[in-house]
């Protein structure tokens, strides 16, 4: 019985720290990581976890430098789903997503990745 119990012990201990470790990765975007797309006028994240919204950021740099965009804004009460509405109507040329992120058990993660608006 004590084999048991130290097995069980043993199994519960890896699944709480591996839940531990867990941290909010870019599971998707629109538009899409590596993407061409005819316009855009915003840009949603979505996440393997919830993230905290005041505590995340993006910054967009595009083919004239640093864009202007909004706040990021949780989308439908889902934490996991952030959108950032762009200032103004992409011109052409290629940009550049910069983001971090802070989960709701306060991980950070942070990444960038490109996507080009056609002309």
């Amino acid at each position: 019985m004590s084999r048991f119990l130290n097995l069980t012990l043993a199994a519960a201990l890896v699944a709480v720290s591996t839940a531990a470790f867990a941290h909010a990765q870019l599971e998707s975007a629109t538009p899409a990581v590596g993407s061409t797309v005819a316009s855009a006028n915003e840009l949603k994240l979505e996440y393997s976890e919830g993230v905290e919204p005041k505590f995340t950021s993006v910054a967009l740099t595009g083919p004239s430098g640093p864009v202007s965009v909004g706040k990021p804004v949780v989308v439908g009460g889902d934490a996991k789903v952030i959108v950032v509405k762009f200032a103004a109507p992409l011109a052409p040329g290629e940009y550049t997503v910069s983001w971090k992120a802070v989960s709701v058990d306060t991980h950070h993660t942070q990444g960038t990745f490109q996507f080009t608006v056609k002309p």
